[in-house]
Order: structure tokens, then C-alpha cells, then sequence
């Protein structure tokens, strides 16, 4: 494409040359992400002009360095703040624009935000004269549409790619060549908690679903967590490495989005040259303006869309900010707000926000009572739908503020759960009796936590009982008949107030252990079954009992839930087990009776005692 210099030639000019059409107190835009037009940015340090207003979508390398530099001349005004050094901090942080990155591209247009002059990078122009804005489209595109002055950068490292990326000569006032290497952005591997973190997600991410990842799509680490996913569609803001990666491995195939089927959509890319090589006239990857990719509607018309973004802090109410870097460089509300809406709009829609449960450098805890006056809230509570930490997922959606403050408190940081139990009850978010409670240590939840497919093709989540499954535990016991609350509690028990229930559901690990089987879709699951023992004085034998729905009877759930408790006790020095079952209660007495131990057993005032060991197998039973 050589000969395009001669085809364009009465526009193509110098750095110098270009830069010269900048007057004193001109506002500028400059492309950003990792299209900064480096060579621009020097040629403008090299000016005399003063008193001139850079625009940036992120705040570059370049860019930042010549503000820092030169304050006295040149300012930078961002949406969202990139890297920086400690001292520009405060003075980035005052000139950061704090709008959703769906609502730049009108303010850019509306000149609510004028530009004079627009300088942005492209492609050199394909065989029909056209030039690209390549691997950054998001607010570019509005730049130039709006800016008085447009002078394009040509660089034929700069891939074309398709989707709205597309300016002709008329559209662009001066062309400049200038070959540079695009900014890369390096992929972050992900320690320990994180990855658990991913793996997480990775749970609540269904195959066909359709997906979106914030800054999190940098990090190889989340989308290892993907590689056995089918049929996922890719609706994002920015396209990276991992995200080709599953591209590539077949993960992503969009065969099943309403909207552009077949091709994933983003406003951008960023990553190393890897990405920038793939996407250059790749037909199955489209990059369209932030206000079309992010706005909020067109982001619901695709079913079972999943939005995952990070956050720095979360409240016991379930706001999120973003204020600081987590395991990104980047801060300021971007897409993030955008996608969680446009997620919570759609059919079968998920909002996640993952953090990590403390601070990387200090280990405060991120889970916070409340927030500070200088924080900057990206989402409010009532658009949250799940936050996950390494230590687990807590679900917002539908819950009242003590429903949300105990179970975010649940994924807090062991070391910090019962501080924020304390100031939870200052505030009057629980329950004044509330305290917490360790239930089971985080190794022995990992143990527990499995899916079960019981008979009928009943599909089953079993875990550790939690303090947040008050309602659900509530909601059981009403669903079970006269008879059978006579056969759980020996009594014609009518009511299960908080007082008992709050009691039934803190049973600590050293007391004992309780695990319940749930059934449903996460958002509306519920507690089938529960199965528990107590253990005795000596802490040799545990005392067992069990609720299970009658309407899920037959499907073998009481039978396993025995035997997985027989499985852990063993694991956690145990002898036996021990039970008292009313003569009546026929169903019980056979379940016990299928064990492979030797059952002892005496009855006293229409009851059974039951008493078997664990070492103590019937004849002719393997060990």
C-alpha cells in the first residue's frame, strides 16, 4: 500500500507539519488504549504551544509523561485513569471525567466535551481508499465525527478491522505516516486466590452463554478457568489474548447470540501483537463505538448474558467501588457500570464483581461496613448480582440489606468476618442477636462442596450449611408435614422462630457438622434436604439427624447424605455414629439398617437408640 502517499499526497504532511495546525488553548483528542499516537505526542512536546487541554479516553504513557513534564502547557483531562506515577496521582484524579463509557461518544458529539483538533491513529487505506481506526474505536470514532480538525496518524502496524472502523479521505484533514509499535499490554498471571477466585466464575458461567469481561479479561489466569465451556458468545469492551485464546480453541463461537451471530463484538482490543495480528481483516471480530457495544439495551438483547468485572471494595450493602487498582492498573467506571445493567436486563442475565478478600499490600479487608468520602461508587446495590472472593460466592439479587450484610460477610476474610459482624450490628444491617460463627474451616468446605445427581435426575449442589441459609432451612421446615416434624424434633413443633433458627444454622465445626443439599437454579435455589451430627463430650461419637423435603422422598437423597457424613467423620477421627428414631419412623430405621456396620440398637419409650461403629463391620462386608 505504498502508493497511498502519492494517491493522498495533498494531505499527507509532517509530525511537525501537523502539529503546527495547534493553536494556543486548543483542546485536544488524542487516541488512547494501546493506539496512542506516540509519534504525534512528541511532536507536541516539541511545539511551542501553551496552555493546550489534552483528552484521552485513558490516560496514556505518553501523554501522561508530557503532563507531568510540561505542566505549565499541557494538561490531560480522562475518563478513565491508567498507569501513573504516585505523584500525579491527585492531579489525575481532579481532572478524571466520571462518566459511563456508553455516555463519552454524545457528550463528544453533542460537544458538551468540544475538541478542536482530533488526532487519532490508523490503518494505512485498504484497496478502496479506506483507513482504520483499528484496534480502538470506543470514543475515537465520535472524536472525529466531532472535532473541527482531524489528523490521522497512518501506521501500517495498525491492523483494519471490521464492524463501524471505517474513514475515508473525507473524513480525515491531514495524513501522517508514521510507523511505530503499538503500545502492548502485558498478560498478568494470577496467584492462588485468584485462580480460586476464576474458578468461581467460572461456576456461574453457563455453556451458550454470552459473556463480558472488564480488565479481568487481561489476566490468563481467569480464562484458564473456561477451557471446557462450549458454545460461549463474546459481547465485550475489550478484546485480549486469553479472550482469543478460547476464540481460537473453538470456546467462543457465538453461534448462539440473537445479535450478530457467528462474530464477537468490542469497542477495542488490547494485549500484545498476538491480538493485534488476529483481529487485522479478521470478518469474525467487529469493533463498534462505546455507545453502541456498551449501551445498556443492546447489551440485554442477548439471552443469558453474563457481565464479570472487578472492584476494589464492596459494602455490606452491596455497593461496589472502584477506585484503585486490583489486579489491574486501571481505575474509573469504564463499561462496568454499563455491562452490569445491561446484564441485569437481559433474559437469564448475570452482574459478577470479583475481588480479592483483602488488600494485596496491607490486608484490609475489602469488604468494608461502609465507605469513605473519597470513594467512587461504580455500581449501586441494586444492580449486583453476585461477588465472589476466594472465599466463596455471595448472591445480592432480591436480598434485603441484613440478607446481603451476612453473606457478604460469609466471603469476607476469615480474619476480618467477626469486626464486620460487630459494626454490621452497630449499623443495624443484622439482626441484634447476630454473631459469627465459623462453621466450617475453608479446607473442609472445600471438601464438602460437590454435585449430585440423585435418582430421578434430581441434580443437587451438597455444602456446609451457611448462617445466610436461615430463610432457606425456614422454608423447609414449613414444607414438611406434622408427621414428619414429629419424627425430626419428637414433638409437634408448630413454629421455627429466628431465636432457633439462627442457633440451627451456627453450628460450628467443632460442635459438629451440617451439610445441606440445594436444588434450583442459583437464583432461586432451595434447601431439599439437610443431614447433621452432634458430636458427644469425647468427641468419639456424633449424634445424627436429617430433614429432607418430603417431595424429594424416594430419590436416595437421605441415604446419601448418611453416607457422605459417615465419609467425613471418618476423615475427622470419629468412631461412630449414634441416633434416636422413633419406633414409627420406618423409612429412618431401614436407612439405617442398609449400613455396613453392625447396628446396635434399644428401645425405650417408643424410641430407638441407635449406636454403631465405624470399625465394627457386618459379616461378610469389605472395609
Amino acid at each position: 500500500m505504498s502508493h497511498w502517499r502519492t494517491t493522498h499526497s495533498s494531505k499527507v504532511i509532517s509530525p511537525s507539519e501537523a502539529i503546527g495546525q495547534v493553536k494556543n488553548g486548543a483542546r485536544i483528542y488524542l487516541g488512547s488504549m494501546c493506539s496512542e499516537p506516540k509519534t504525534m505526542i512528541e511532536a507536541l512536546s516539541k511545539s511551542y504551544v501553551e496552555d493546550v487541554q489534552m483528552v484521552q479516553f485513558l490516560s496514556g504513557r505518553a501523554a501522561t509523561s508530557l503532563a507531568e513534564t510540561c505542566p505549565e502547557r499541557f494538561s490531560l483531562k480522562t475518563f478513565f485513569v491508567g498507569r501513573r506515577s504516585a505523584e500525579s496521582r491527585r492531579h489525575v484524579e481532579a481532572d478524571h471525567v466520571p462518566l459511563f463509557h456508553s455516555q463519552i461518544p454524545n457528550f463528544l458529539r453533542m460537544r458538551r466535551i468540544p475538541i478542536d483538533i482530533a488526532i487519532v491513529q490508523v490503518s494505512e487505506p485498504d484497496r478502496f481508499g479506506r483507513f482504520s481506526l483499528g484496534i480502538s474505536v470506543d470514543t475515537s470514532l465520535a472524536a472525529v465525527q466531532s472535532a473541527r480538525v482531524v489528523i490521522a496518524q497512518v501506521n501500517s502496524r495498525m491492523p483494519r478491522t471490521h464492524g463501524d472502523t471505517v474513514l475515508t479521505e473525507e473524513d480525515l484533514d491531514y495524513l501522517v505516516p508514521a510507523e511505530e509499535e503499538l503500545d502492548v499490554l502485558p498478560e498478568e498471571q494470577l496467584g492462588d486466590r485468584e485462580r480460586t477466585i476464576s474458578r468461581y466464575c467460572a461456576e456461574l458461567i453457563d455453556d451458550g452463554a454470552v459473556v463480558h469481561f472488564g480488565f479481568t479479561g487481561i489476566s490468563r489466569g481467569l480464562m484458564d478457568c473456561f477451557t471446557h465451556h462450549r458454545h460461549l458468545g463474546l459481547h465485550t469492551e475489550i478484546l485480549t489474548d486469553p479472550l482469543v485464546d478460547l476464540i481460537e480453541k473453538g470456546v467462543i463461537d457465538n453461534r448462539n447470540k440473537r445479535m450478530y451471530r457467528g462474530k464477537s463484538v468490542a469497542t477495542c482490543c488490547m494485549g500484545t501483537r498476538k491480538v493485534y495480528d488476529f483481529v487485522h481483516e479478521n470478518s469474525a471480530i467487529e469493533f463498534f463505538p462505546s455507545d453502541v457495544v456498551l449501551n445498556p439495551s443492546f447489551i440485554a438483547t442477548n439471552d443469558r448474558m453474563v457481565a464479570v468485572n472487578l472492584g476494589l471494595q464492596v459494602d455490606l450493602r452491596g455497593h461496589v467501588r472502584q477506585g484503585s487498582p486490583t489486579w489491574t492498573a486501571f481505575e474509573g467506571s469504564g463499561g462496568d457500570h454499563d455491562f452490569m445493567r445491561g446484564a441485569s436486563l437481559a433474559e437469564g442475565g448475570r452482574s459478577i464483581v470479583c475481588l480479592r478478600s483483602t488488600s494485596p499490600k496491607r490486608g484490609l479487608s475489602t469488604i468494608v461496613p461502609s465507605f469513605g468520602p473519597d470513594a467512587a461508587v461504580m455500581m449501586n446495590r441494586g444492580e449486583v448480582g453476585y461477588v465472589i472472593t476466594e472465599y466463596g460466592i455471595a448472591y445480592l439479587g432480591g436480598k434485603s440489606i441484613r440478607e446481603r450484610a451476612a453473606a457478604l460477610i460469609e466471603i469476607a476474610h476469615p480474619d476480618h468476618r467477626e469486626d464486620l459482624t460487630r459494626r454490621a450490628r452497630e449499623l443495624g444491617y443484622v439482626y441484634p442477636d447476630h454473631y459469627y460463627c465459623m462453621t466450617a474451616n475453608p479446607a473442609l468446605r472445600k471438601r464438602v462442596r460437590t454435585d449430585r445427581m440423585f435418582k430421578g435426575g434430581v441434580q443437587g449442589h451438597v455444602r456446609v450449611i451457611k448462617p445466610t441459609d436461615e430463610q432457606m432451612i425456614r422454608d423447609l421446615f414449613y414444607n414438611l408435614s406434622e408427621e414428619a416434624v414429629y419424627f425430626r424434633y419428637f414433638s409437634p413443633r408448630r413454629a421455627m422462630p429466628h431465636a432457633n433458627l439462627v442457633q440451627y444454622v451456627n453450628l460450628s465445626e467443632d460442635e459438629g457438622l451440617s451439610i445441606v443439599v440445594t436444588h434450583g437454579p442459583r437464583e432461586n435455589r432451595r434447601i431439599i434436604g439437610e443431614a447433621r451430627y452432634i458430636v458427644d463430650a469425647r468427641k468419639e461419637y456424633g449424634e445424627v439427624a436429617f430433614m429432607v423435603d418430603e417431595a424429594f422422598h424416594g430419590h436416595g437423597i437421605g441415604t446419601f447424605l448418611l453416607e457422605y457424613l459417615i465419609e467425613i467423620a471418618k476423615e475427622r477421627g470419629l468412631k461412630g455414629f449414634s441416633a434416636d428414631v422413633l419406633v414409627s419412623n420406618l423409612p429412618m430405621l431401614k436407612m439405617f439398617h442398609r449400613v455396613p456396620y453392625v447396628v446396635h440398637k434399644s428401645v425405650s419409650e417408643g424410641a430407638y437408640s441407635i449406636r454403631f461403629r465405624f470399625d465394627e463391620l457386618k459379616a461378610g462386608t469389605n472395609g
